[in-house]
């Protein structure tokens, strides 16, 4: 399966992503959200799940949750260092399937990926 990963901190990204793929997940990488959105626009019949931090340079994670859910049929996991109620309520709102707020576990994260995908 096909994830988009869009996180600017460097040593999470690569380490999710090292776990992601490990357990036999393609993973696309990207450091902020411009990049992000272009991949997920020019690839996303091919994408299972989106897994995005929500402060990213160029383009929120709250904009990518914005573009995508216009758009696409795609499942995403919001990431954030935020734990203020308002703000995961505003994430969901707008469509994201699961907000996570870090530090988190990435065998949980696993699991809810699984849960949601499986809806999918």
């Amino acid at each position: 399966m096909k994830l988009v990963l869009i996180e600017d901190e460097d040593i999470l990204r690569k380490s999710l992503a090292f776990f992601l793929k490990s357990n036999d997940y393609q993973v696309y990488e990207f450091d902020n959200g411009l990049e992000g959105i272009q991949f997920i626009n020019e690839n996303y019949g091919d994408i299972s799940l989106i897994i995005t931090d929500l402060n990213l340079p160029f383009t929120s994670g709250k904009q990518i949750v914005f573009e995508v859910k216009k758009k696409y049929d795609i499942p995403i996991i919001v990431l954030t260092a935020s734990g203020v109620e308002q703000t995961e309520m505003e994430i969901l709102e707008l469509g994201a399937d699961d907000f996570i707020v870090k530090p988190f576990s990435p065998s949980v994260l696993l699991q809810r990926m699984k849960r949601i995908i499986k809806k999918t």
